[in-house]
């Protein structure tokens, strides 16, 4: 039960995961960006259409990559709302995977708590249990 559980529930998450991303993967263009610093801020500096645009980045993980090239994802009808392309940020969110995997232990513990161990009469039940003859078109 448990093997199957899981993998019922990666293949619902994987299936899942194109879909539910902001901006949506299927309708996004992507664009190369600068990572840079502005004032006391790290921003990753992309065009589109000729307009610059800035998406403001975590100082703490960007501080060693000023300099280098970046690519970002953003809606062509929203370009200001761009993130960066990469795994984990983009595809795998912590926050995400942590309430998903949570309900699935949860909802696994209770599927096993509710099988694990049948009552003697219900199981006895189950045992002396016979199947009626039935008619053909019954």
């Amino acid at each position: 039960m448990i093997k199957s559980s899981i993998i019922l529930f990666l293949t619902c998450y994987f299936l899942y995961l194109p879909f539910s991303r902001e901006p949506d993967y299927f309708d996004s263009e992507t664009a190369p960006a600068k990572i840079t610093l502005k004032g006391d801020s790290v921003v990753a500096l992309y065009t589109e259409f000729g307009k610059p645009y800035a998406l403001k980045l975590n100082k703490q993980l960007y501080a060693s990559k000023i300099g280098q090239q970046t690519e970002v994802i953003y809606e062509l009808r929203n370009p200001e709302k761009a993130t960066i392309n990469k795994a984990w940020g983009y595809w795998f969110i912590a926050k995400e995977i942590a309430w998903s995997f949570g309900v699935f232990a949860i909802l696994l513990g209770v599927a096993y708590a509710t099988t694990n161990k049948p009552h003697p009469d219900a199981l006895a039940e189950q045992l002396s249990y016979k199947q009626e003859n039935k008619t053909k078109y019954q």
